[in-house]
């Protein structure tokens, strides 16, 4: 890890926290509290591109890792589905083998198949979900950015244009988490 003194003197461990001391001490607490709660990356680094962010997502990645554990739902629910199936193979072959009396098997080995079944659902639902919110928030991230670039060189503009841009965000963030 490299480190990076500003010419006040201070230190920074990271990118980020360099970018967060030149913001409002408002923002800066937003931030952080909207990336210590949201468990995507993605969704932090857009966020962190409405604040004008002008690092790299590798850089906000490390970031969020080192300063927030996040819970990879995604992996428990794929080793959840591994389990299951390493079960329900076992069960058909104790089964097979006659350790377990079909009658009672059978009803395990349903009861574990539609189990298996609800966790594939759940896991092909979530990767959905994910996906769809990802593209939604990076092309409102892209358009946002554009127009701050189209119009960064008139000042007229700036506030209404940085207001708008926060409207919008609230919007699509509040729409994106309720569906």
């Amino acid at each position: 890890m490299t480190t990076k003194t500003a010419s006040t003197g201070k230190v920074y461990l990271t990118y980020v926290d360099q970018w967060l001391d030149t913001l409002p001490a408002a923002d800066s607490e937003d931030f952080k509290e909207f990336a210590e709660v949201t468990p995507s990356i993605i969704e932090i680094w857009v966020y962190a591109g409405i604040l004008q962010y002008p690092g790299t997502f590798n850089d906000m990645g490390r970031w969020v890792k080192m300063k927030y554990k996040k819970l990879n739902r995604r992996e428990i629910l794929n080793s959840e589905i591994a389990a299951l199936h390493s079960d329900i193979q076992e069960l058909r072959m104790a089964i097979t083998s006659g350790e377990v009396k079909a009658d009672n098997g059978c009803q395990r080995l349903a009861a574990l198949e539609k189990e298996l079944r609800s966790h594939i659902e759940t896991s092909d639902k979530m990767n959905r979900t994910t996906d769809k919110r990802g593209l939604v928030l990076a092309g409102a991230d892209r358009v946002m950015r554009e127009m701050t670039a189209i119009f960064k060189d008139d000042p007229q503009f700036a506030e209404p244009i940085e207001n708008a841009m926060n409207a919008v965000w609230a919007k699509v963030y509040s729409e994106l988490s309720n569906s």
